[in-house]
Parts: C-alpha cells; structure tokens; sequence
C-alpha cells in the first residue's frame, strides 16, 4: 500500500481575483436583502400599530353609549328601594346614589324564552 502525498499549490493571481470578487457580489447580495427585510420589518410594525390604533378607536365608538355604558346597558341610579328589595347589592358595597348598569331585556320575557327547546329522550 503506498500512500500519496498531494502538494498545494498556491492559487494563482487570478484565482484569488476571481474569489474575491464572487465574496464581493454575495456581500453586496446580503447587504441589499438586509436592507430590504429592514424595511418590511419597519412597514409590518406601523402596519400593526395602525391596526391597533384602528381597533381602539372603533371599540371606543361603538361600545359606548352617550352615557358611557355599553351597548344595551341603561344606566340606573340606585335608590334605597332598590337595596329594599335586593340586599345583595349592599353585599356588594352599592350604596343609594350609585349609578350601575341595567341590560335591557324586553318586558314579558322570560330567562326560559331566551334558552333553546329541550328535548326529553325516552327510555327503552
């Protein structure tokens, strides 16, 4: 079994030419695509902040009524009637005077109306 020994061989003048400038082109490759993500990370920031700022603003608008209740809350100010006939407010630290927040609920209907129908399965 004989063994090769391969020499180097130094690269010539243009070897080392043309390496260099394939090194230059890819730099300049990476520099051109990380200035371009730069960019599409700064447009997808602003475009984030805008859809936040647009989602604050029309959550403000339509939740809020005049009165600063939300939608279909009536706001109600709390009488000593009021904590006559339902004493669990005070439970809750409601005194007379207090404005809270009423659903609104059309008269004549009942929790029952609002549930889906059931259905009673027979047994076999």
């Amino acid at each position: 079994m004989s063994t090769q020994t391969e020499e180097k061989k130094a690269p010539t003048k243009a070897e080392v030419l043309n390496f260099y400038k394939e090194q230059i082109e890819v730099a300049k490759l990476r520099k051109e695509l990380a200035e371009i993500v730069c960019q599409t990370a700064e447009f997808d920031a602003r475009r984030v902040e805008a859809i936040a700022r647009q989602a604050h603003f029309s959550a403000a608008g339509q939740q809020q009524s005049p009165q600063g209740m939300p939608e279909g809350v009536i706001p109600h100010t709390v009488t000593q009637e009021d904590l006559d006939a339902n004493p669990e407010l005070a439970d809750q630290g409601i005194k007379v005077g207090d404005v809270v927040g009423i659903t609104e609920k059309p008269e004549g209907v009942s929790d029952a109306e609002d549930e889906a129908p059931v259905r009673k399965l027979k047994k076999d």
